[in-house]
């Protein structure tokens, strides 16, 4: 299991939604992974569906996308984000972790490039399935290009050390007006 610091990323994605007033309050997020104080779950929607498809299916519908180590992490960033942007309203936020290098500390890629990670089956069989651990300029870049403003990434370090410890990479961007 990967180590980093709940209370530091509860804290930031608290943060983002306390920057809306009560009259701007979102009345649309998209999450790939629900905090456990449910402090937006009546307008929280989680689908169990590949999460381009979905975004592609609701052009304009979100106010925020949120993404704790979900959906940012293991869709190809050279769509999921042209899909983001779109499925955003105007000015609406993403919002997302993600790992700032590979767990056990390899560098994260200077390119767009994943790793094929290992993994299980539901049953347990062995298999691999792909993830982005990208640098900071890599996902600006990408950002920049599908259209979003505001582009910011803070960089966190594991909440304790380990073999399993990364650094974590707070992304914050919205869609351009």
């Amino acid at each position: 299991m990967e180590t980093f610091d709940r209370a530091r990323l509860d804290t930031f994605f608290g943060r983002i939604v306390r920057e809306f007033t009560p009259a701007q309050r979102p009345t649309s997020v998209l999450v790939t992974h629900l905090l456990p104080d449910g402090h937006l779950a009546p307008r929280l929607r989680t689908p169990h569906t590949d999460v381009i498809d979905h975004l592609d299916a609701h052009p304009g519908e979100y106010d925020v996308l949120y993404s704790v180590f979900g959906g940012f992490d293991f869709a190809d960033p050279r769509r999921l984000l042209p899909a983001a942007a779109r499925a955003l309203r105007p000015g609406g936020l993403l919002a997302a972790s993600t790992l700032g290098h590979y767990v056990g500390g390899a560098p994260a890629e200077p390119d767009v490039r994943h790793a094929d990670i290992p993994a299980r089956t539901p049953d347990g069989t062995a298999t691999t399935m792909r993830r982005w651990v990208l640098q900071e300029h890599v996902w600006t870049k990408l950002l920049d290009e599908a259209g979003f403003t505001g582009i910011s990434i803070e960089r966190l370090p594991p909440a304790n050390s380990g073999a399993r410890s990364a650094d974590t990479l707070l992304v914050r961007a919205h869609r351009h007006r």
